[in-house]
């Protein structure tokens, strides 16, 4: 998978291949990311950038706190944690 960009309300969190590869993988292990996984996918394909709705925010976001407990992340993901936190009012 190619770098993507995704667009949140603190700005542009840029992944690298690797880590937009990792996360499509891990959102399409969980039944309620598969929304946002999709949505990941498609604008991977378009070359475009990635905006998530809230509803796909709030499983991208679980996805990713359940995750990086785990194991280390590149800073991409962290970034992408943090700023989906914030706009959910979650930070």
């Amino acid at each position: 998978m190619r770098a993507l960009k995704i667009r949140t309300r603190q700005g542009m969190v840029a992944l690298t291949g690797e880590e937009a590869g990792a996360l499509r993988d891990r959102l399409a292990q969980v039944g309620s990311a598969q929304a946002a996984g999709g949505t990941l996918s498609v604008s991977a394909n378009a070359s475009t950038s990635i905006t998530f709705t809230d509803v796909e925010k709030a499983a991208v976001l679980e996805v990713l706190v359940g995750w990086l407990e785990q194991a280390n992340a590149g800073a991409g993901l962290v970034a992408l944690k943090d700023a989906l936190a914030s706009d959910l009012g979650r930070a």
